[in-house]
């Protein structure tokens, strides 16, 4: 898997030129040692380029958009995994009609990211099969054609055969050489094939009859259904205890007032009397039903709230979390992080309704690698029903899962809008309700919730959400510590999670809660000072991992790791290999792998190497000033212009196709506000 091989990587030291100006450190920019430091000169419209942050949360809010209507967000070309060969988004208002393009999603043409081939060839053909589809089959069949204008092999071994003992893709393979004979046949090596199954890597793949039957409404959910009858009654019974309650109140006031209230009751005719009696009769009925159906569940007759038993407690304290993350929490992503020692993974936020249409990309962010050992799925909806529905149709797709996820965190626009994400929090009875309902659904499955500390910078409010969660059965909670005003600016406010975790820990219930913080976590000691100081189990890590993976190996070992450039080079071929392995071999998998390598380098080029900082550790919010590495390949790996990106996927994955356009989807430098992240 080798590509342009003309790159010399090797740890040379590079001799910065002697113009370079020595910068005072200032607060929010990173002290870099002076030897390092690039001369002071503006940099060239051209070259400035987009980061892995909007502010204005351009194309997430697109992308969610979509993904709330059920819209296919991704460019389906093929018939392997087409969940994520994204395209940039489509056409928006410019704000400003001059404003430069910098990779900012300023209304840019929909251009397709996965890059396929001229001639798409039949998969059964491909792979010496006969096609039955066969005169209909809208595919080529002229593998002589197709093996023409294909181009060489991209390397000699291929991820797929290596891991199944053979290729699904055959001679569409991009590294077909490695399965293919000297007559041009494919090569199947028996024994491995026979020992290693696609569903025996990569769990969760829904199964297609599923998906038919959760589209077409045909699947059952009887938890569902009886949590949601009960609910419908409950607030029937809530709105009765409400307008009792009213009147009493105007009765007692009309008594201190001295006003007598006149009955103006007229005679009633036979008729009239008998209708009254009818109705009545009837009331009466229908609260007697209600109250049969109240009395299915346990609740509190004061407010008519569901009551849970209490489950089994997840038990995560002192592991590593890894923040499901949207676009770049990826499988392949996961995957590395497990192989730096990560203990918890969870997928990247899906849809609930998106998820009950059965929409095939969306099921697809539920699949869990067998390295997953503690995996969860992160949802996210607006109601009960959605929710809930969801939730039990996960349960019955048989998907493996060790705990299910609500996102109250996220602040994209588009999700809260809908009032998803972190909208919710602000619907303190609907949460509640939605929260027990969860958990009675899930029955032996663990539900967690992940929040913010608010909507609001002033009025924080997770302090108060805890212990309705814990009322209503959630078995984790993990609070971002910032405001969904807040984004990303700003320092996460640990001193408010702190708070709230001295709260849970002086509570005889609330002890037994898992309780995780989450932000601005860049190295061990934040790790580590963290659950020390802040009275939390654990601390979830998002960009933190995103820009230096290997920092749960610095957790696990309590020491900082100054990685070579070399080194980080490997992992990047390391996520190739899983990319590959994942989306396929062929040219629309390995362009699809491209792609999302410059969604993850478009965070990784933000990391300091060790050696060039004045003071330890890095901070995530700390903008460097232009600088040089300690040879030519660690200079390249901290640009930040996305043409270096795709140069180093070249250098990996071979020429880009001159199809391939690689543009970032936020604003330029905006280190405070990612919004991967809920």
């Amino acid at each position: 898997m080798s590509g342009d091989s003309s790159f010399k990587a090797e740890p040379t030291e590079v001799v910065p030129p002697a113009t370079a100006a020595v910068e005072t450190t200032r607060a929010g920019t990173a002290p870099i040692k002076a030897q390092y430091l690039k001369a002071n000169r503006k940099r060239p419209a051209e070259e400035v380029v987009a980061s892995p942050a909007a502010n204005d949360a351009a194309f997430e809010a697109i992308h969610d958009t979509k993904r709330l209507k059920g819209e296919e967000t991704t460019s389906a070309a093929d018939d392997h995994d087409q969940e994520k060969l994204g395209a940039a988004a489509p056409k928006q208002e410019r704000g400003r009609k001059d404003k430069k393009r910098r990779g900012q999603n300023k209304g840019r043409e929909r251009a397709h990211a996965g890059v396929s081939d001229e001639i798409r060839l039949c998969a059964e053909i491909a792979q010496g099969k006969i096609c039955h589809r066969e005169p209909n089959c809208r595919y080529s069949h002229d593998v002589a054609a197709y093996v023409a204008i294909k181009g060489p092999d991209l390397g000699t071994e291929c991820p797929v055969f290596n891991v199944y003992g053979k290729c699904k893709f055959g001679v569409k393979c991009r590294y077909g050489g490695a399965h293919t004979d000297a007559n041009g046949n494919q090569v199947v090596d028996e024994e491995k094939a026979a020992r290693v199954s696609e569903s025996d890597v990569v769990k969760n793949t829904c199964d297609r009859d599923f998906q038919k039957k959760i589209r077409g409404r045909d699947i059952e959910t009887p938890r569902t259904d009886a949590y949601m009858n009960w609910l419908i009654e409950a607030k029937a019974k809530r709105a009765e205890i409400m307008d009792k309650q009213n009147k009493e109140a105007a009765a007692a006031k009309n008594a201190e007032s001295g006003s007598k209230e006149i009955d103006v009751a007229t005679v009633l005719s036979p008729e009239e009397e008998e209708e009254q009696v009818r109705r009545q009769a009837e009331k009466l009925k229908k609260r007697e039903e209600r109250q049969a159906i109240l009395d299915q569940f346990d609740h509190d007759p004061a407010n008519i709230r569901f009551r849970c038993d209490r489950k089994k407690m997840l038990d995560f304290r002192g592991k590593t979390y890894l923040a499901p993350l949207t676009t770049v929490g990826n499988l392949p992503f996961r995957r590395v992080c497990k192989s730096f020692g990560v203990d918890i993974t969870c997928g990247e936020m899906a849809m609930a309704t998106n998820l009950l249409q059965g929409q095939q990309h969306e099921w697809a962010l539920t699949k869990r690698h067998v390295s997953e050992d503690i995996f969860g799925v992160q949802i996210a909806g607006n109601s009960a029903q959605s929710i809930l529905k969801c939730c039990e149709s996960i349960k019955q797709s048989g998907t493996e899962v060790d705990f299910i996820d609500l996102n109250l965190g996220c602040p994209v626009d588009a999700i809260t809008r809908v009032g998803a994400g972190s909208a919710l929090l602000e619907t303190r009875g609907k949460l509640y309700d939605i929260c027990a309902g969860a958990t009675y659904v899930l029955d032996d499955i663990p539900f967690t919730v992940k929040i913010r500390k608010g909507v609001y910078t002033n009025s924080p409010i997770a302090a108060r959400l805890v212990p309705k969660f814990w009322e209503c059965g959630v078995s984790m909670v993990s609070i971002h510590g910032r405001s969904k005003e807040q984004r990303y600016t700003k320092l996460a406010d640990w001193d408010y999670i702190s708070e709230i975790g001295s709260n849970i820990r002086r509570s005889a219930d609330m002890k037994n809660l898992t309780f995780f913080g989450n932000g601005d976590v860049m190295s061990h000691e934040d790790y580590w000072q963290h659950l020390e100081q802040a009275n939390v189990d654990g601390a979830m890590i998002g960009r933190g991992a995103l820009i230096k993976p290997w920092l749960f190996t610095e957790i696990k070992e309590r020491r900082v790791w100054d990685i070579s450039s070399t080194e980080r080079f490997d992992i990047l071929k390391q996520f190739v290999n899983y990319g590959l392995e994942y989306w396929g071999s062929d040219t629309q998998g390995v362009n699809c792998t491209r792609r999302f390598l410059c969604e993850w380098m478009s965070f990784q080029y933000r990391y300091i190497p060790v050696g060039l900082l004045e003071v330890l550790p890095q901070k995530i919010n700390d903008r460097p000033p232009p600088f040089y590495g300690r040879d030519e390949l660690e200079t390249l790996l901290a640009s930040s212009n996305s043409e270096d990106w795709v140069k180093v996927t070249e250098m990996i994955l071979g020429k880009a196709p001159e199809s391939f356009q690689f543009i970032p989807k936020h604003k330029s430098n905006s280190y405070e506000n990612d919004n991967y992240e809920g």
